[in-house]
């Protein structure tokens, strides 16, 4: 069964990435933590490919095409984002993926510095015998979805952007009777909270 991984990215330009961290750390810096926060989720997205995984990179639409190539040079399929809401976006992401032969598809960000390529692979099995396979993130939403068949009303009536799409989103799936599994919980990193005591948790590592 052919997979596909999602990945959702941004062009790393001062002022448009991480700018609640810029205005601590200033505008360059974040967009510079964000280049590398980007490029670790780029390598797992290598790790997949050379298990025979087909990668989406999905740019904020405002980018354009072939700057986004020069930052990634990697074999990935490339594709504007479009939609209103995250969730419009996410789904279109989808149905692109699984409209090209995609049995089973996993949507992930580029704000996971702790992300593994074993949890991706992990929510990949988890789809052999659930529906949908969800990670929640600490601030209230989610650092991946998963699906083995297009379901758009998965993206329906969520608040996005507020500390309650995870919570909402298994309401929906209890309603829509679908199997689910529950990924750990990973840190999004996007204050400088965040980033404090992510950076505390390598030292102690």
């Amino acid at each position: 069964m052919r997979q596909a991984l999602i990945i959702f990215a941004r062009l790393p330009r001062p002022g448009e990435v991480k700018t609640r961290l810029g205005k601590e750390v200033g505008m360059a810096e974040a967009s510079e933590i964000y280049r590398e926060f980007a490029q670790h989720v780029i390598l797992i997205g290598d790790q997949l490919a050379a298990t025979g995984t087909r990668i989406y990179l999905f740019y904020d639409a405002v980018a354009k095409e072939q700057d986004i190539r020069a930052w990634i040079r990697h074999l990935f399929v490339f594709a504007p984002q479009s939609g209103e809401s995250l969730g419009e976006r996410m789904q279109r992401a989808f149905d692109k993926a699984f409209m090209e032969g995609a049995g089973r598809c996993v949507i992930i960000g580029t704000d996971l510095p702790e992300l593994e390529a074993s949890a991706v692979i992990n929510a990949f099995d988890r789809l052999d015998s659930h529906d949908v396979v969800i990670g929640p993130s600490t601030d209230g939403g989610y650092y991946l979805l998963g699906m083995n068949r297009p379901t758009k009303e998965i993206f329906e009536g969520i608040k996005w952007s507020t500390d309650s799409v995870y919570r909402e989103s298994i309401k929906r799936l209890d309603s829509l009777s679908l199997l689910y599994s529950v990924l750990p919980e990973l840190a999004d990193i996007d204050t400088m909270e965040d980033y404090e005591n992510y950076l505390s948790r390598q030292r102690n590592a």
